[in-house]
């Protein structure tokens, strides 16, 4: 999935947490942490626009992609957290729930999701979240996500109000 879409989907199943921009950050992190971080090593070596050559990104970058899309991983950090906070920080589910959608939308032809890294290489045959016909479904539905949460929130700001 792409990286707005992520951002956007934790905050549409983590609106209604304290901080819900923690869940933004939990669900940006599988992307962040691997191509985010890819990005900037590219803006100081001549950034080029488009769909990269895989052979042309560095083992470093599949490395740190494995790592942040393992669902071993994530649940490692959050166990080795709840273990030492005494409490499971909800909005760290955002990591799992990203890595979920990268694997159903990431096709085995480009950048499968190794979510089952380290023990297994083996990928799940997702569809392409860059079909034209997904984003705009994925769009929409976030759209339509995100204005039945603005309605809620003024229905209930709009009872309190009047009690």
């Amino acid at each position: 999935m792409d990286y707005f879409s992520h951002g956007l989907w934790s905050y549409v199943f983590f609106h209604r947490i304290k901080r819900p921009v923690l869940a933004i950050v939990f669900g940006l992190l599988p992307d962040t942490f691997s191509w985010g971080i890819y990005l900037f090593y590219r803006l100081f070596t001549g950034l080029r626009f488009g769909r990269p050559h895989l052979d042309t990104i560095p083992a470093w970058v599949f490395t740190l992609y494995n790592i942040s899309h393992s669902i071993f991983v994530a649940a490692a950090v959050i166990a080795v957290v709840w273990v030492i906070l005494k409490r499971l920080p909800i909005y760290m589910l955002a990591w799992p729930i990203a890595i979920l959608m990268d694997v159903l939308t990431h096709t085995r032809e480009f950048l499968p999701t190794p979510f089952l890294w380290p023990f297994s290489d083996w990928r799940f045959p997702g569809i392409s979240w860059g079909n034209r016909t997904f984003m705009i479904v994925n769009y929409c539905l976030i759209l339509l996500s995100l204005l039945v949460i603005l309605a809620l929130q003024k229905r209930k700001n709009d009872g309190t109000k009047t009690n």
